[in-house]
């Protein structure tokens, strides 16, 4: 179950790292994020999903990490990103701690 988990966090994580570089206004509707913010998000989900697969236990880590803080910082822009983004930090800390 945690390699799946791990799987899925990585490709997605890698996924939304390229959207955010290469279509950052389709990540900035999704996200709520301003333009610089979502090329910056989009460049730090393709390294922690790079990280994931490099080193699962650290990667997992960092993106539950990274999606709390998404969830605090969009709190106010786009409130529906907030339960997407505690899920994603739980599952994210669950396959960590199993990794």
């Amino acid at each position: 179950m945690s390699n799946a988990i791990k799987n899925v966090m990585g490709a997605a994580s890698l996924g939304f790292g390229v959207l955010g570089l290469v279509n950052p206004d389709l990540f900035m509707r999704l996200t709520g994020a301003e333009r610089d913010e979502a090329r910056g998000l989009g460049f730090r989900d393709l390294v922690v999903g790079l990280g994931i697969y490099a080193a699962p236990r650290v990667g997992l880590a960092q993106r539950a990490l990274a999606d709390v803080g998404d969830a605090v910082v969009f709190a106010r822009r786009k409130p529906v990103v907030v339960p997407v983004a505690l899920v994603s930090a739980a599952l994210a800390a669950y396959a960590a701690a199993r990794a």
